[in-house]
């Protein structure tokens, strides 16, 4: 009775239900968002430490976001001592959080938003900062047009609809592939709900792939309604006949799988072109005539 008793007020903290009316007042502020939290073993309630601990294929649920993972651990927000003589005040409260600030997850963790999948061994969902941080293996943002792959973090700004990939950042859509030291992704809300890309750009050790080229580069800045990258940098292009140019900027269509190169005034393009040889002047011998 008494863990049934502790789940119920565990489950009440978390969703909100503890909180009092607010007064009235000419334009109140909107009710905190409500976390439903569920577990297939436990639901524990440390108060001493302002936590809950979730267990066993555990799920929050906090409007259109689902976190799932083998343990959830909900930390709630440090109260203010009750004296009106002090001068510590509380940390403001986010408006989308309630008291929770901070939740993490460890184990299998997949994230679900509305069009996105996001997987890892480990998050924090930092409430106050609007953003999610993923670390471990199996780092993949994923939605119905592209994957993002990562081996070192995956951040997603909730508010700036900014998911950062760092360590060998890989980008695959279609024959699109972009891969880079750190890869940012910047998304646009659409009428629909849904988060469109609209912009991605790539830093450090850049390869950019198309269906004839490679171009290699020290950055890359991917314009997706134009389906067209620009690479700068000590930018090579190695093209599929063996064909090897050398410059300072490079556009990859991504549409007509081409790519060509220019200057920025600073040097000059430069080009190897492959030489192929029918063998006809092969296994002769004696003096010219």
């Amino acid at each position: 009775m008494r863990s049934a008793i502790m789940g119920i007020m565990a489950y009440g903290a978390l969703t909100g239900f503890a909180s009092a009316a607010p007064l009235p007042a000419p334009a109140p502020e909107p009710a905190p968002q409500q976390i439903e939290v569920t577990a297939d073993q436990s639901l524990e309630w440390y108060q001493d430490q302002n936590m809950y601990v979730a267990r066993g294929n555990a799920k929050a649920v906090r409007g259109t976001t689902t976190i799932t993972a083998d343990l959830l651990t909900a930390h709630e927000r440090a109260k203010a001592p009750d004296d009106k003589k002090t001068s510590v005040k509380a940390p403001k409260q986010n408006s989308t959080s309630g008291d929770i600030d901070k939740m993490t997850a460890d184990g299998h963790v997949l994230i679900v938003r509305p069009n996105t999948r996001i997987t890892g061994e480990h998050a924090v969902d930092d409430a106050d900062a609007h953003v999610t941080t993923l670390t471990g293996n199996n780092l993949r943002y994923e939605t119905d047009k592209q994957v993002v792959t990562a081996r070192d973090t995956l951040e997603y700004w909730d508010d700036k609809k900014i998911a950062v990939a760092r360590g060998h950042a890989v980008a695959i859509k279609g024959n699109r592939h972009v891969e880079g030291d750190v890869l940012t992704a910047e998304f646009r809300a659409q009428p629909n709900g849904q988060d469109q890309l609209y912009k991605m750009t790539a830093t450090g050790n850049v390869t950019v792939i198309t269906g004839k080229d490679v171009v290699r580069g020290e950055k890359a800045v991917y314009n997706a309604a134009a389906d067209v990258a620009i690479i700068t940098g000590h930018v090579r292009i190695t093209r599929a006949d063996g064909t090897q140019l050398t410059g300072d900027v490079a556009e990859s269509n991504f549409a007509t799988n081409q790519s060509r190169l220019m200057n920025d005034g600073s040097g000059r393009v430069r080009a190897l072109l492959p030489v192929k040889s029918d063998g006809s002047d092969s296994g002769k011998k004696g003096n010219a005539p």
